[in-house]
Order: C-alpha cells, then structure tokens, then sequence
C-alpha cells in the first residue's frame, strides 16, 4: 500500500488518477477504522423462531391457533353454529381425529388471521432492524456491490497531504458504516418494544455479531421470538360526558378496536384520532386524540386484554362542550410585514388591508370560508375552508385560527382569524425537449407560458402559451432522400381558469366544495412532410370539482374543435383512398362535443385499494337536434356546420384497478378496460384521435402501439400501417405480479390480454367487425420487468413475450408466433403501467 505524502511529478493528470484507483483497488476497507471499531458489511438474517405461516408448513400449531379457536371470540364461535362451543383440550384431541365442515372452517378462520397479525408486527419489526451497509444494492440490508470505491477511496487516502489525494478523498470517498453507528443492541430494544406494541407483549428480540474472517468485518444475526399474541375481549367506553357519550355510541360502528382483533397500539391512536374527528366535527372545538386514554387488564383471562376507553381527568374544562361561529378577521397583506391601513367591514367580516383596494375581492373570501355564522364549529368545515383558500392559488402564505371570543367560563363563540399574504402576480415556465422516433425523425420542441395570478382580483389564472417543434429524417425517407426540415408544428393557448363555478344560476353560496372552471382556446398548425398540413383550433369549458376527496369530477360542458387540411400530398390521398373509414375520420370537419369523467379512488388505508373511471362523451347530437328543430331529419347524412360536416358519435369508456397486498413485498394488481364509440347520423366514424388501439408500454406489451387489431385483420406489411389498426371497440385486461427483489429495485410478471374491433363490416379491413365469433380473437402477452422505485419516481424496463396473436400466421396452434424475436416488446416507460 502507497501513502501519498510526496509532491505529486509532471505526470498528466489522467493517467495518474488512472493509476491511482487502480492502487487503491488493491487497498483493504479496514485499513482506517479505530482498533476498537468493525465495519458492518449487512445483516446475515433474521430469524423467526415461531412465524405461523412456517410452523402451519412444519404442521404444527401456530403460536396457540387452536387455543384461538376454542378461547376465541364470538365471532368464530358463531361460525359453529348450532354446536356447543370446544374446550382448547377438547380441540387439540378433536383435531387429531377428523374436524367437522365449521370447525375446519373455524380453524382456517384462525390460522389466516393470526398469520397476517404476525406478517403485519413483522413488517414493522424488519423495518426497525434494516440497515444498509456501504454499498448496498438498491438499499438492501443484507447485499452489496463488491466494488467498494468510496471506501478503497477513503482507506488509502485518509491520511493524504498532497492536493491531488486530498481532493480525491473529499470528493469520493465514503465514510464507513461501523457496527457501533448500527447500533444492534438499541435496534433490537426498539424491534422488541414494537412486538409489545402488536400484542406480542411476551416477544423478545436478541442479536449477535458474527465476525467474518477478517476480524474488523462483521455481519449482525437477529433473533426474534414473538410469543403469545394477545387479543381484545371486552371494550367500553366510560366516563364520557352524556352528550359525548351520546355521540360515541351512536358511531360505535365506526370505531376500530373489535372484540378479537389482535392488540395493536397503531389501533388505539387510530380510536383516539377517530374520537377526536368525531367529537370535533360535532362542535368539540378543543377535545384532542391525548384526551383519550386506556386502561388494559391482560390477567382477567390469559392471552386476552381487557381494555377501557375513556377522557383523561386533567382535560380543560373548554374540551367538554361544543362552540360555534362568530365573526372573520381577514388580514391580506401583498408582501410579509406590510402594514395594513385599512379597515373594512361587511356583515361578519372585517378585513384589514393595505391602500384603497382589497388585494382578493371581498366575496371570494365568502365563498372559500366554509363556515357561517352562529353555525356549530365542525372540523370537517375548517378542512374545507382551508383547501378552498389553498385553491385558490394566489396565496403564497396563509394561517388559519380561531379565537374564543372571550376569556369567561360561559363563552362557547370562536371567532375565525385569517392571517395571508398574496404570491407574486406573474409566473413563467418555459420548456426545452428533443424527440427521437421509431420512423427515423428527430428534432427539437419548445414551449414558452406566462400566467397571471388574481388577474380580475377574483383568485382568477389567465394563461398563453406558444410552442413549436420540428423534425428531420435522419435515414433514407418514404421517397428515398433526406429532408432537412420535413415536418413541423406551431400552436398556441389562452386559459382562463376561476377557482370556482362559473355558470348563470349556480349560487356560490350552495357550493361549499372545493371547484374550478375553465374556459380555453387553442390553435395549432401542423405540417407533415410528403402527408398533409393541417391547422387545428378548439374551443372548450370545463368544470371540475369534488365533495369527496375519493370522489372527483370533470364536466367539458362545451368543446368544439376544428380541423381543417390545407394541402394534402398523393401519397397521403393514397392512403384515404384505400380506406374510406380512416379518410372520414382524418377529414375536414367541426367535432362539438360534451363529455363527463368520474373517478373513484378508495381510502389509502384500505388493504386492497382500488380505483375507478368512467368517461363519457358525445358530439354532433346537441348540433343535429338543432338541426331537427329547423326540419332536418337527425340521422341526414353530410349536414354543415359553417360549411364543413360534423362529426356525430357517442363514447363511453370504464376502467378500474385493483391492487391485492399478499405481504409486505409482494401484491397483484389487475386492470379492465372497455371502451365502445358508436357514430350514427352525420358519419360512419369517429374522429382518428378518439378511436381506441392497443399495444404498446401501457397496454399489451408483447405487441407495439397500434400493431394489432382491429379483429383478427392483419394489414399489408407497410410503413403507415399503423394509421389504419384503430376500432370502435376495446376489451384489454392485464395482471401484474409485483415484488420486491433488492433495496427499491422491484420485479414482476405479467400477463396481458385484449384487442379492438369495428363496430360496422369493412371491406377494406376483413375480419374487423365484433361479432359473437370474432370477440374471440384476443392477443395474448406475458413477460417480466425491473422497476427502480425512487417513491418519487419510478424507472421501467418490460420485455413482453407473445403468446397468441388475433390474426392468422403461418403458424397453427395456440402459440401462432412465427418467430420468437418477433414475439418480443422491449419498453422502457417512467412510472408503472396500472
């Protein structure tokens, strides 16, 4: 080993930090730890001496399952219905011979809930002895590279004096994680505290340090004995004041500690915050979740807590009766620290301000305060008022208080303080992106946007936005030479959106949730080398909004959007000519349409979330029935709109997800999606954009975007052929097994399934058209993929392997892939796919 004290020679500096990392890739890891000190190189196991799950395997009882279903609580008990209840010695001898049908039922009732009680303490106890060790992959406590730069770095450097060492070491090494900084001994107190706190009131967990063959480096063995899992016998609620205990039994449905259910401190802060929610949003302005408390009895029958639930003695006295509303002070400053020199009064509202106008229009306050005066306070209003201030988006800070209106013992009046200050008026984004596409084209796109905050002083955002792109053939084009500039694109937007509704009628009064509408106007001018140049305007209105936070809504109660070809190339003609369905929908043409989306997306604390989306949208037909009223038939043909025919459809789509956690690191999610667009009256098919297609990194993965379907048609092998493999029908439905290999680095395999059909024979696409014996021709994937999960963001690599594909092939049978390689879809995709 060289030490670098000497002065460094003329030497160029690559090659010597060349042959410098080679030096200390020779160096030991050890060489600059204290002699009293290990470096900790990762956890050598875990061990759990009485998992259920293992000892289920083993076939032996786990941890008392059948002292759980003789002793156990009414619940299981009642399974037995009709049967007078076992003895645990009366079952363990039963269980030896053969169990009736519900005592079996009993027994696997048990099992499964006392190993996921267990799974769910030993999450948490893993999770409180993780620690990664230098180098760790992906963050695993147990792996790591075996090139330790940063520590070879930091052993052979650590004492350097020359500049080139001491940079080297500041800027690559890597301090090295000691058994001491682990800290085993305090881990394992803390993981048995958290065993105790699941109920395992008996667990115990103990460590060793194993010493590796170089004594300075040692791994960490931990041993976990959980013991008797207690559970919850009686639970009352006492000592409340009457009507406080009025209020809790009439939700005691709602409360979440049940007789059975294992004992779990996580439970029991849940009841103190549900109490807390309750209570407050009935008036209780300062009861909090410490004013609950239990006391536990774990001697009165073994293994079972008696527990009590009832109000500390020492809560004040204001935390025993409900309050309600007084007055507002509003106190809105344009910079921190402005002094305010105006005062403004307006029923129950007094604003403080600064010069002769109010920064935010006194009636935008009325309406995101939620409250009303002589109202009971209710915690669930004060949430509201706070999201519909924050909505409004023109508060860069805001404190939300509320006062009692005096200090006497007979006061229940709180006056609402509101402290804001507004954000800068203007903001700017302005974006760079380069494209690279499959067809050989690249080239640059950038977007400019300047926004304005509180534009009228209504919390209104006016917004234009310009941006451009444009493209070269990098090979050899359709006609067989390069264009420098070959396609492009212009467009621009003006927005206006109100942090409300906006609509003759609607009283802002009744709305009391969170809304916004918005009103946009858009352009866009596209050219397409050796295709078409088109120029695109829209008009729209849109509304959205949510009572519930799982719940929201989108309503585009207006668009209409106008496309219009300028020039049109021969090949392009071409391939309108060869199909008529494809020209109808690329055509000129006006597409006035309203559409409607809710989405429901269950609470995160479910065990198996899910998620849901149903859209509709339609167009042409509010135009046709106008046209009907002045006597023209609804369903004529080739009917204008300022000279250009429109298009006339109706879509629905329904989608939804679901996501089933087997353990910690292990789930399935699945996802269905169906889709129909039927055009009737002025056309035979929707506009190209609305069509549906399958295929691709979100889709059926074994197969491109745009390469199947619709049917069991397959097109000439072309180009351009992915212009015309678009339906008016979609079933996809995808499975994913997801779990976690290393650290964050997560795997999976999947299977993915679907196609599109038409709704209507067409000659030029046979086998197209959805019929009870094309429904069948279904495109079949499966294949694997890593995911770096970054919470934040995530990386995604698929590979999908074709298993059966819609259209015929030279190949019979199930598996008609003609070639492996051909069967094969390589995706990389930011995000997850479902």
């Amino acid at each position: 080993m060289m030490t670098y004290k000497h002065k460094l020679c003329n030497v160029p500096c690559g090659l010597l930090l060349c042959g410098l990392l080679l030096a200390l890739a020779g160096c030991s890891t050890t060489r600059a730890l204290p002699d009293d000190e290990q470096l900790y190189t990762g956890i050598d196991k875990i061990t759990y001496a009485d998992d259920p799950a293992m000892m289920r395997k083993k076939g032996r009882d786990s941890v008392g399952v059948i002292t759980a279903v003789a002793d156990a609580v009414s619940k299981i008990n009642s399974v037995i219905e009709g049967k007078s209840t076992l003895g645990a010695d009366e079952l363990l001898v039963n269980n030896k011979k053969k169990l009736t049908k519900e005592e079996r039922k009993a027994l696997k009732a048990a099992q499964a809930q006392t190993e996921a009680d267990f799974a769910t303490a030993k999450t948490e106890v893993d999770a409180v002895l993780a620690y990664p060790p230098n180098n760790a992959i992906f963050g695993s406590s147990t792996m790591s590279w075996p090139w330790k730069i940063g520590l070879w770095v930091h052993n052979g450097l650590y004492d350097a004096q020359g500049g080139l060492g001491k940079w080297i070491y500041k800027t690559f090494g890597t301090e090295p994680v000691l058994v001491s900084q682990v800290s085993p001994e305090m881990r394992a107190k803390v993981a048995t505290n958290t065993l105790h706190n699941y109920g395992y009131f008996h667990g115990k967990v103990d460590y060793n340090i194993l010493s590796l063959k170089n004594p300075k480096k040692a791994k960490v063995a931990y041993n976990v004995r959980a013991g008797q899992l207690y559970r919850l016998d009686s639970i009352a609620y006492l000592n409340y004041p009457a009507p406080m205990d009025s209020l809790i039994r009439l939700h005691e449905q709602d409360k979440l500690l049940k007789t059975g259910d294992a004992f779990s401190v996580v439970n029991l802060s849940g009841e103190q915050t549900r109490i807390e929610t309750l209570l407050r949003n009935n008036g209780y302005y300062y009861f909090n979740a410490n004013y609950t408390t239990f006391r536990a009895d774990t001697i009165q029958r073994k293994n079972f807590v008696q527990l009590q639930v009832m109000p500390v003695d020492n809560r004040p006295a204001k935390a025993d009766h409900p309050w309600y509303m007084g007055r507002a002070y509003i106190s809105i400053r344009n910079y921190d620290g402005e002094p305010l020199d105006t005062q403004l009064v307006r029923r129950r509202y007094t604003y403080y301000f600064a010069g002769k106008k109010m920064p935010l229009r006194a009636n935008m306050w009325r309406h995101a305060i939620t409250h009303r005066k002589g109202e009971m306070y209710r915690l669930s209003d004060q949430k509201m008022t706070v999201e519909k201030l924050g909505q409004l988006g023109v508060l860069s800070q805001m404190d939300v208080s509320y006062v009692p209106r005096d200090t006497t013992a007979t006061c229940d009046t709180l006056d609402l303080v509101v402290s804001a200050v507004m954000d800068k008026l203007y903001d700017s984004t302005f974006e760079m992106n380069a494209t690279l596409k499959s067809n050989q084209q690249v080239g640059p796109g950038i977007s400019y946007e300047l926004a304005k905050r509180n534009a009228f002083r209504g919390g209104e955002k006016v917004s234009f936005k310009i941006f451009g792109s444009y493209e070269w053939q990098t090979g050899a084009g359709a006609n067989g030479h390069n264009s420098l500039l070959n396609s492009y694109e212009l467009g621009t937007q003006l927005a206006f959106k109100f942090p409300r509704f906006v609509f003759p009628g609607i009283s802002r009064r009744r709305v009391r949730f969170p809304a916004t509408t918005q009103f946009a106007f858009d352009a866009d001018w596209k050219n397409r080398s050796r295709f078409f140049n088109m120029v695109s305007m829209g008009l729209s209105a849109n509304y959205h909004w949510y009572k519930r936070e799982t719940a929201q809504h989108d309503l585009t109660l207006f668009s209409l959007d106008f496309d219009k070809l300028n020039h049109t190339t021969h090949t392009f003609d071409s391939i309108m000519n060869a199909n008529p369905a494809l020209y109808v929908s690329m055509r000129d043409q006006f597409v006035p349409s309203l559409s409607y989306s809710f989405t429901y997306q269950s609470r995160s604390w479910r065990t198996n979330p899910w998620w849901v989306q149903l859209n509709f949208k339609e167009a042409g037909n509010i135009t046709s029935a106008i046209y009907a009223a002045a006597g023209q038939k609804f369903n004529k043909k080739n009917k204008e709109l300022f000279g250009n025919p429109f298009a006339q459809y109706v879509k629905f789509t329904a989608e939804a997800h679901k996501l089933f956690k087997l353990t910690k690191d292990i789930n399935i999610a699945t996802r269905v999606f169906g889709g129909i667009i039927y055009s009737y009256g002025n056309s035979n098919s929707a506009p190209y954009v609305d069509q549906f297609y399958v295929g691709g990194a979100n889709s059926v993965r074994a197969f491109t975007v745009r390469s199947l379907g619709p049917g069991s048609y397959r097109p000439v092998n072309s180009k351009y052929s992915y212009m015309d493999q678009t339906g008016d029908v979609k079933l996809e439905a995808n499975a994913e097994l997801r779990a976690r290999l290393i650290g964050d680095l997560h795997g999976a395999i999947f299977l993915d399934a679907g196609n599109v059909w038409t709704l209507r024979n067409d000659p030029m696409r046979p086998g197209s058209q959805i019929t009870t014996s094309t429904i069948k021709h279904i495109a079949l994937g499966t294949g694997a993929g890593l995911r770096y999960d970054l919470n934040f963001l995530v990386l995604r690599f698929d590979v999908g392997i074709a298993l059966h594909a819609p259209y015929q092939t030279a190949k019979s049978g199930f598996y008609n892939i003609e070639r492996f390689k051909d069967g094969l879809g390589l995706h990389f995709a930011i995000g997850y796919p479902f």
